[in-house]
């Protein structure tokens, strides 16, 4: 019983972490990237704060790179198994594993002109998502 609740409930929980996947999502973080091109440097800093890099390109141009980095936690498990003993008596066998810790991060860079439009954009990691 407590080993079909333990699934149930492992279940449930990565049902409800992709169901929050469907509403962010790496097409909605592009969509809301393409929005920044033609825009100025200085308002995309004044959304996004200092950028974490900037590097100076040889035409005047800069390549201004955010980074966003976090963890999430996956709990363990807890798996118990009773075994009945024809002569009597049970044995019961509990079994762990232990949580797993899933870093999270998003790099996300600007090509910017020399006229301090924003050109094009890239991003990399596995946390580049957007509502």
């Amino acid at each position: 019983m407590k080993k079909t609740l333990s699934a149930k409930i492992i279940c449930l929980f990565f049902s409800s972490l992709f169901l929050t996947g469907c509403f962010a999502t790496t097409a909605k973080y592009k969509a809301a990237l393409d929005t920044w091109i033609g825009h100025s440097s200085d308002k995309l800093v004044e959304r996004w704060g200092a950028p974490n890099a900037v590097y100076n390109k040889d035409d005047g141009g800069k390549i201004l790179t955010f980074v966003r980095s976090g963890s999430m936690y996956l709990p363990g498990t807890n798996n118990s198994n009773t075994t009945y003993n024809p002569y009597g008596g049970t044995t019961t066998t509990v079994t762990s594993s232990p949580g797993t810790v899933i870093p999270l991060s998003c790099k996300t860079s600007f090509v910017i002109s020399k006229e301090g439009k924003i050109t094009s954009w890239s991003y990399q990691g596995n946390n580049c998502i957007s509502k």
